[in-house]
């Protein structure tokens, strides 16, 4: 447990650094102009930089060469644990008439707990017992890269149509030490799978500017496909309202919901993954 601790606290605190540099590069760009008004419906650039606070359902099951895996909640089975999150979004505009941006994302969650488990868990074609102490750790990230164009565009809001790629990079990983596991193991068991899933996605979002720089952004995207080795769909939701007094100094709190469902049959992932988070957002946002 302690070293699964340091792991996640060693990630927070690169984490911290990313931040550091990205604010760093915001306030430098931005420093010449911070005298302008705010424009997010025309400068060329928004990075965002946020966290969140929310709820997650992880329902997974890894297969081994020869046995079905059991089906394992997650969140009931290990419980929340130590969790770090992190959130970059941004977008560059471009073109004569404003209407087309290049969209980016990068979302990241790790979790990690030890618990003494109730049941029996197969797992990657290893078998977890009933009683024995198991080390669970969750690394996800989600990149985005999409392609906006906002085909309704006035001075005050914007709708905007999009398509592009997520790309879902999960970690699951299982651990047992023969010394925690009450007499049911005779040896040290580690099994982990990891999944590379790239699901295009095609939305809408529309942007609607307010009085005293308020901002309403509202978006969601959706794909199903059924490409080789990968069955599943994402489904992304998010509204954020976004105060931008200064170019370099605005603040947003906003709600997401994100959905991912897919039947996997890889050599490092053969099996099942819905995961799905929701709750609210806090970030810091800059144009320039």
């Amino acid at each position: 447990m302690c070293h699964d601790v340091a792991r996640v606290s060693e990630r927070v605190r690169h984490q911290y650094i990313a931040w550091c540099v990205a604010l760093g590069f915001v306030l430098g760009t931005s420093v010449a102009r911070a005298d302008d008004s705010p424009a997010i419906l025309t400068d060329p650039f928004q990075l965002s930089l946020g966290t969140y606070l929310v709820n997650t359902d992880t329902i997974v099951e890894l297969n081994g060469d020869t046995q079905k895996g059991s089906i394992v909640n997650w969140e009931d089975t290990f419980g929340g644990g130590d969790v770090s999150r992190f959130r970059i979004d941004g977008h560059w505009r471009f073109g004569d008439s404003d209407r087309h941006k290049l969209r980016f994302l990068w979302f990241n969650s790790t979790r990690a707990r030890s618990k003494t488990i109730e049941r029996d868990i197969e797992w990657g074609g290893q078998t977890y017992p009933a009683s024995a102490k198991v080390g669970a750790e969750i690394k996800f990230d989600i990149y985005e890269l999409a392609y906006e164009y906002a085909f309704l565009k006035h001075d005050t809001w914007e709708l905007n149509g999009s398509f592009g790629l997520h790309l879902a990079s999960m970690s699951l990983g299982l651990k047992a030490k023969s010394s925690e596991s009450n007499g049911t193991l005779d040896f040290d068991q580690h099994k982990e799978g990891t999944l590379d899933a790239p699901l295009p996605v095609v939305g809408l979002r529309g942007i609607w500017q307010l009085p005293h720089n308020f901002y309403i952004d509202a978006q969601g995207q959706y794909f199903s496909v059924s490409i080789d080795q990968y069955d599943g769909n994402v489904q992304d939701y998010r509204i954020v309202a976004t105060w931008q007094p200064k170019r370099w100094l605005g603040v947003g709190l906003g709600y997401n919901r994100f959905a991912v469902d897919v039947n996997v049959g890889t050599k490092r992932f053969d099996g099942s993954l819905n995961w799905k988070y929701h709750g609210p957002m806090l970030f810091y946002s800059a144009v320039f």
